[in-house]
């Protein structure tokens, strides 16, 4: 999302006197400075309608559980007691861990190897799916996939699994309402070996050029 489009969506929160929480765990994939930096966040252009959220579990490793709060000045009272009323705090260790790898340079560096890693996962997507119809950040672990015609996303779903022994997402599971969703798939990129993904990619391209 651009600057001015965080800009306007801060305007819109104002107008109606909305609150918003923003999800920053992934963000750290977008570098901060230079070519395709990422712009601040929404909570930068609206700080007293905007609760940031991010954690280390992505940037780190999942069993890190340390996460984070950027909150409003107003909302800081209730949230602290929302905060001691559930016992949510972040163990020692996983504190004492994150804070030494802070200082130490160790996330900088994982989130560089990751950088690199989302760059060389998007050239298998335009290796093997360059003739399709996909939608994606360069810096983000997963692509939206607007399946060719004949294709439905529920019947190349189950194709994909049963023929190609791939697990995909069809478009209805993010649909806000019934007969809405398109006709497309969310394609996870994270998770495999590379060498695992471009077959995994390699099989879902040959399948949707068979039709349905």
């Amino acid at each position: 999302m651009s600057g001015p489009r965080r800009a306007e969506l801060a305007e819109l929160l104002r107008s109606l006197d909305l609150t918003a929480v923003e999800d920053t765990t992934w963000a750290f994939l977008a570098p901060g400075a230079g070519p395709g930096a990422a712009p601040p966040p929404l909570a930068a252009f609206a700080p007293e309608r905007v609760l940031l959220v991010d954690s280390l579990s992505k940037r780190l490793a999942p069993g890190l559980t340390v996460g984070y709060l950027v909150v409003p000045g107003r909302m800081r009272p209730a949230v602290a007691e929302a905060l001691r009323s559930g016992a949510w705090t972040a163990g020692g260790l996983a504190l004492a861990a994150a804070t030494r790898w802070a200082g130490d340079g160790t996330v900088a560096e994982v989130v560089a190897a990751k950088r690199a890693d989302t760059a060389a996962r998007h050239a298998l997507v335009r290796r093997r799916l360059g003739g399709y119809a996909v939608r994606t950040s360069p810096h983000a672990y997963y692509c939206w996939w607007e399946l060719p015609a004949p294709w439905r996303a529920e019947t190349f779903t189950a194709a994909a699994a049963a023929r190609a022994g791939v697990a995909v997402t069809p478009g209805s599971a993010f649909a806000v309402g019934a007969g809405t969703a398109p006709d497309a798939i969310r394609v996870g990129l994270a998770s495999p070996p590379r060498e695992v993904l471009d077959g995994a990619l390699a099989r879902l391209a040959a399948l949707a050029g068979e039709g349905a």
